[in-house]
């Protein structure tokens, strides 16, 4: 496995991970959008870097009163299945435990059958379903809670 540094998410990463959410998701955050994260308190945002610098993921998360929600995972394709999402989800639920948050949630697309068997991995079980919660294709989301 090839050596992941997990960095603090910084103005200098906004265009790539704006670039990266152009290709993950079909209703895509905005170079705007994510460079309002910088100054948010409640926002937790990490980005995955290879040995030389290079993006290859982020993580986007928001906790209040020691409750959290992911909001957005996500891996170039090139880069996947490289280790870079688990790097990214480890770093952030040690975050959480060490901020003694109760619980971290997202939800996914029933069909990312990979992505729930990532979540899996780390504890995060279904905790329920939302009804046409994605749109372009329009799919249920899974509630996944990992209870701290």
């Amino acid at each position: 496995m090839e050596k992941i540094k997990v960095v603090a998410m910084t103005a200098a990463h906004v265009a790539e991970l704006a670039r990266l959410e152009q290709l993950c998701f079909s209703e895509p955050w905005s170079e705007a959008g994510l460079a309002a994260e910088l100054n948010n308190e409640t926002a937790f945002f990490r980005v995955a870097e290879d040995a030389g610098g290079n993006v290859l993921g982020y993580v986007g998360m928001h906790c209040v009163a020691g409750e959290c929600y992911i909001d957005n995972v996500a891996v170039f394709p090139q880069a996947r299945r490289r280790g870079a999402a688990s790097a990214l989800l480890a770093d952030l639920v040690a975050w959480a435990k060490a901020k003694e948050c109760a619980f971290v949630t997202l939800e996914v697309r029933p069909s990312n059958t990979g992505a729930i068997a990532l979540y899996e991995k780390f504890g995060f079980a279904e905790a329920g379903r939302r009804r046409r919660f994605y749109r372009d294709p329009e799919e249920d989301g899974l509630i996944l809670t990992l209870n701290l």
